[in-house]
């Protein structure tokens, strides 16, 4: 709501003495004087009062200093050079993408070097033998919630930042608005979606999406993994 200066002064001045009025009257008479052929008004045209809207709504004076980004939700990502093709298989032109499954169960986020799946509710522990051998620190078999396409041996491990996050539209997920696809809103986010039957791929890293789970497949690495809320496999 824009406040108007000077607003609620009207009834003080009806009440000023009238050898006030008479001293403003002459004032004004004298300025009349002063060659001004545009009454006053700012020879640069701009209309300091009423400025212009920021990013926010806020008002701002033109001219004025604009405040910086507060929030990380101020500053915008950089899109880079990236764009997304295809119907139910998807072709990513870029260095990364991220999806969730319609269940909103699993997420991944998809580079040419590889993929990892996060898995919120599986009704099983991996075995130990199955982490991977790059590991986090501290990570047991029963905190592991993510499967991962890598060299060396094993594919489970902990994520440091849930990947559900970086499936959202305005990160991971910006691919979906290039194809004109399905997203879910989920927790307070809106995450982009990769149907039961489509695939989406990154360079050589190719996943797929279906009732049964996701897999995914590096055909660099020669390395592939299955993962599902009763199951997995990775070879």
């Amino acid at each position: 709501m824009t406040r108007l200066a000077g607003a609620g002064m009207r009834s003080r001045r009806r009440q000023a003495p009238a050898l006030a009025a008479l001293a403003l009257a002459g004032a004004l008479a004298l300025a009349g004087c002063s060659g001004d052929d545009e009454g006053g008004a700012d020879p640069t045209g701009v209309d300091d009062a009423a400025g212009t809207a920021g990013p926010d709504g806020a008002q701002q004076t033109e001219g004025g200093p604009v405040a910086p980004p507060t929030a990380p939700s101020d500053i915008p990502v950089a899109a880079g050079d990236r764009s997304a093709s295809g119907g139910t298989t998807i072709t990513i032109d870029g260095d990364q993408a991220a999806f969730v499954l319609p269940s909103g169960n699993i997420a991944c986020s998809v580079t040419a070097g590889g993929a990892v799946c996060q898995i919120n509710d599986k009704n099983f522990t991996p075995s130990a033998d199955h982490l991977s051998e790059a590991n986090l620190a501290g990570c047991t078999a029963a905190d592991a919630d993510a499967m991962r396409l890598a060299a060396g041996r094993g594919a489970w491990t902990c994520v440091e930042e849930p990947i559900f996050g970086q499936a959202s539209v305005t990160t991971g997920g910006w691919w979906v608005e290039q194809v004109d696809g399905t997203t879910l809103d989920q927790d307070g986010a809106t995450l982009a979606v990769l149907p039961y039957g489509s695939s989406l791929s990154v360079g050589s890293t190719s996943c797929v999406s279906s009732e049964a789970g996701v897999s995914c497949t590096s055909s660099e690495l020669g390395r592939s993994f299955t993962l599902a809320r009763t199951t997995y496999n990775y070879g």
